[in-house]
């Protein structure tokens, strides 16, 4: 199976960026905490070129462990980053705060681009940032579909659509990409990438996967834990077997909501971490 999303809105959206890239004074770029690296585009280095800050939502939903690791690491990029739990506001203050530095004393009002991945929370974080619901939010990725030029008292946002890039080519990324619904589920193979998720929790979040489903053992085989969660669950099709679609879609959604735990799929690589250190 091979993931790939980038319809045209988002060509369109990425060459509009571009086009008002030279009146932005500040670019929050907004990132997933349980997937920091695989959500960030690499197809718009420019944006690195503006005084720029990186806003990392979804705080709550990922590993505090895991999150300080890449903080460490980010620190050593000497990149400015701001956590944020978006659904209870916390972080939105200091990232507000980290904003006004940059702005200096100027004839017209400042402009702020918001940018990151489908679903990530840039239509959160920017009604948050302007005190009331300016901007479209869903739970499906491709809500926003055109730029939006938003007040937020004291300086103008930039809202755009999610962006990917025109070919994943790094599959482990667009899966970490799936799992967290910035790609389409129409997209992929549900039970697929669910096969793959809970592989990696077997290794690497065991008491969390077996505590959320009440599995007694859950090194065990995989295809075994996602029987298991299917029977368990009710997910039954004619005949008393599994419905395995079903199966899936209950343990994505029990992963996008926190409902295994706080969990994250990724860590800096080895010589990422010895960059800058």
């Amino acid at each position: 199976m091979s993931i790939q999303w980038y319809p045209g809105h988002m060509a369109k959206a990425r060459r509009e960026i571009l086009e008002n890239l030279k009146h932005i004074d500040v670019v929050v770029e907004l990132t997933d905490a349980r997937i920091p690296a695989s959500a960030r585009n690499p197809d718009i280095p420019e944006i690195h070129r503006k005084p720029h800050i990186l806003a990392v939502a979804k705080c709550d939903l990922a590993d505090p462990a895991c999150t300080e690791i890449w903080c460490q690491y980010w620190r050593q990029q000497r990149e400015k980053v701001v956590l944020l739990d978006l659904i209870n506001g916390k972080g939105i203050n200091v990232l507000r705060k980290e904003i006004t530095k940059y702005l200096t004393k100027q004839k017209r009002e400042p402009r702020v681009l918001v940018v990151g991945i489908p679903n990530v929370g840039k239509s959160t974080l920017i009604n948050r940032l302007a005190g009331r619901s300016s901007a479209k939010v869903g739970a499906r990725p491709g809500i926003t579909r055109g730029k939006q030029w938003i007040n937020a008292g004291g300086f103008r946002l930039l809202d755009t659509p999610g962006l990917l890039w025109p070919k994943l080519e790094d599959q482990e990324a667009a899966k970490r990409l799936a799992v967290v619904a910035a790609i389409k589920d129409e997209l992929f193979d549900a039970e697929e990438i669910t096969y793959w998720l809970l592989e990696f929790l077997q290794e690497n979040y065991p008491k969390l996967l077996a505590k959320r489903y009440g599995l007694e053992d859950p090194a065990v085989e995989t295809g075994e834990v996602f029987a298991s969660i299917g029977y368990r669950r009710g997910c039954l099709a004619a005949g008393g077997d599994i419905d395995r679609l079903q199966t899936a879609q209950v343990i994505l959604k029990d992963f996008r909501q926190g409902l295994i735990g706080p969990i994250t799929l990724e860590l800096p690589q080895r010589n990422e971490q010895n960059e800058g250190s």
